[in-house]
């Protein structure tokens, strides 16, 4: 580490001063919440005593009540903790001996405890680096209590009636988990294998030289890349992509890698709420006829970039000094260590026109002949496999420069016969890739989905989206607007059917409610990282914490929803 300290050093002391100094004094801010240890609540080894918290923050006087404040934090996270816990286990405990049955039964305390269950939840996902607690197992936890508690409420043992009221609730909560479970498995799968081959060199060499390796220059681009590239296939594929790229050309500065995360999320809901297959809830518009193609294409366009750059000036603004400061770190250890650019290859272009293809053709199979996304995402993965495993893309990717090789004395050596399934020749395989990505990831979204599915099954997302036209009357800006913003928390698929079930038979095909709420609840979930797939995807893959986003991002996104509602509101007065 001493080395790696040394190169920083150095390259701090080519920044301004003042530069030097704010990152400076941010690392010294630190400090405390690096020593101090969660789970022991005392100091850690690898720093001193958490005595010299007032000389290392600069306070002086009262070193004691200093000294104190990590002991009171570490009190109230471990009783946060503890209680939360406590409360979903007697829940299920509750369920689990079916006494008190005034409880279980009874309809009304149903929704607020169920609400209450999906509340802690939420709490214990956005607490976890405070916590100490998985969000993945928090979530999983939280969705069986609830779905336990719910099922013992249907009696299936006692009646055939219960049995397939609640047969039929899970099989109906189970299609949408499996659906995008489905999806997103060989989507993941699709792209770790591109990367698995080195697909992304091509790509990432043309952003390095386009950006002649300045991390500034790559927030625009990656936002716009992801901006249309969730138009054509959809957001959460588009994520997935970015962020690939986003760690080849960020590189190993992981607080400008959530920035520019963050900011690939609010493109990728954007783009995907200007096209009718760019998210799930456009897509349900558009399937019950409620939308056209031209006109959502022609009415959404704007508003949603504008919901785009807002956030990106925004933070390209704040993050400025970071991205210089990181450039100048490593441009001096390249100066120490000559790196390379990506090398592109013949067989890493096949592999990402293969894979981009594939993915591609989900779309087309969709329109073409109504096949479910995540059946063509299951397909696109078995042609990539397909291919890849072939001996004919094997010798294209890897070709023999010579038959035969000879020892420095000249004695010719017969080479090895190639192998159709091994790795004597040192051959990449897609099963390698497979073995890389990250699972718990996608149980966070099983957990999250089947949480939000036990609210929709006692009533409690049609209760809320009812008591918002009750509150808003019957104007659609005031409704899609307080709709864009539950969806920042709830899942905005039952939000989009339950208005669709209301104004149904009162709004036309492309009236401005409709194009109002594929807007606002396309783009309202960027404000939180919990309100979207794509956010949700960022905080797997990346690690970005809720409450870090909270700081960072969800003010910028809240203004960029705003300010694309106002833009869609001053277009249609134009235009009328």
């Amino acid at each position: 580490m001493a080395p790696e300290r040394q190169a920083r050093e150095v390259a701090l002391s080519a920044v301004s001063p003042d530069c030097v100094a704010v990152n400076q004094d941010k690392h010294d801010m630190r400090r405390p919440l690096a020593a101090f240890d969660l789970e022991s609540g005392g100091a850690s080894e690898k720093d001193n005593s958490i005595e010299d918290m007032d000389s290392i923050v600069g306070f002086e006087g009262q070193p004691q009540t200093c000294a104190q404040w990590p002991r009171l934090a570490f009190i109230c996270r471990r009783t946060l903790k503890v209680c939360g816990v406590t409360f979903i286990f007697s829940v299920f405990l509750v369920a689990l001996c079916g006494w008190p049955q005034c409880f279980i039964d009874d309809d009304n305390f149903k929704p607020n405890l169920m609400s209450a269950l999906f509340a802690i939840g939420l709490v214990l996902v956005v607490l976890e680096d405070h916590l100490g607690l998985n969000k993945s197992a928090s979530m999983l936890i939280v969705s069986a209590s609830m779905w336990t508690f719910l099922a013992v409420g249907y009696h299936p043992h006692e009646s055939k009636q219960g049995h397939d009221r609640l047969e039929h609730e899970l099989k109906h909560g189970l299609q949408d988990v499996g659906a995008i479970i489905l999806f997103l498995l060989p989507a993941m799968g699709v792209v770790e294998s591109i990367d698995h081959f080195d697909g992304f060199a091509v790509v990432t060499s043309t952003i390095m030289k386009l950006t002649k390796s300045r991390k500034e220059p790559v927030m625009p681009i990656l936002c716009v890349l992801c901006f249309f590239l969730s138009a054509v296939i959809d957001n959460l594929t588009a994520t997935i992509v970015c962020l690939k790229l986003l760690r080849h050309t960020v590189g190993h500065d992981r607080h400008l890698r959530h920035t520019i995360g963050a900011l690939v999320v609010v493109a990728a809901n954007a783009g995907g709420a200007w096209s009718p297959i760019g998210d799930v809830t456009t897509t349900m518009l558009w399937l019950a006829e409620k939308i056209t193609v031209g006109k959502t294409i022609s009415s959404l366009f704007l508003p949603a970039l504008v919901v785009m750059l807002l956030p990106l000036i925004g933070l390209m603004w704040e993050a400025r000094g970071e991205a210089r400061l990181s450039d100048a770190v490593e441009a001096r250890a390249a100066l120490a260590v000559d790196a390379p650019m990506p090398e592109v290859t013949r067989g890493k272009v096949a592999v990402l026109l293969t894979g981009v293809s594939c993915i591609l053709m989900v779309p087309m199979l969709k329109m073409a002949t109504g096949l479910p996304p995540y059946l063509g995402m299951l397909l696109a993965l078995g042609i990539l496999w397909f291919v890849t495993d072939t001996l004919a893309f094997q010798n294209f990717a890897n070709p023999r420069t010579k038959e035969a090789t000879s020892h420095s004395s000249g004695t010719p050596t017969t080479p090895a016969l190639p192998l159709h399934h091994g790795a004597a020749r040192g051959r990449l395989s897609v099963v390698d890739a497979l073995h890389k990505m990250d699972l718990t990831g996608l149980l966070f979204f099983a957990g999250v989905l089947l949480a939000v599915g036990a609210l929709d099954t006692v009533g409690v997302l049609e209760r809320y989206a009812k008591m918002l036209v009750n509150l808003c009357g019957e104007g659609p800006l005031l409704i899609s607007t307080l709709l864009g913003i539950s969806s920042a928390v709830v899942d905005n698929v039952p939000l989009v059917q339950a208005s669709i079930n209301m104004f149904g038979t009162t709004a036309p095909t492309d009236d401005p409610l409709w194009q109002l709420v594929a807007l606002a609840a396309g783009t309202g979930g960027s404000i939180l990282p919990v309100g979207s797939i794509a956010g949700v995807t960022l905080m797997t893959i990346e690690g970005v914490g809720f409450l870090w986003y909270c700081r960072r991002v969800s003010l910028w996104a809240a203004l960029g929803f705003a300010a694309g509602l106002a833009v869609y509101q001053l277009q249609t007065s134009m235009s009328a």
